[in-house]
């Protein structure tokens, strides 16, 4: 697996989830996406999504990612890629 979106599937994220998962990722680590993909990186925090543990899992930064990417984007059908 090479990007986030084919970690999300291979983890079973779905919708908002799934969605939350590569915009959180991307906002992180864009510049070393296909590394984070294959030193497993992104896995682990796929499963901190899944779990529905990321906010808690973050850093400061992660946490202020995170409500950035909620406060901006859902509920308005926007899909992150």
């Amino acid at each position: 697996m090479e990007t986030y979106r084919e970690i999300a599937e291979h983890y079973g994220l779905k919708g908002i989830v799934a969605d939350r998962y590569v915009a959180y990722m991307m906002r992180r680590w864009t510049d070393t996406q296909q590394q984070k993909c294959e030193d497993g990186y992104a896995s682990e925090w796929a499963e901190r999504f899944k779990a529905g543990i990321e906010m808690g899992s973050s850093d400061n930064e992660g946490k202020k990612v995170l409500s950035e990417i909620d406060a901006g984007h859902y509920g308005r059908g926007w899909r992150f890629e």
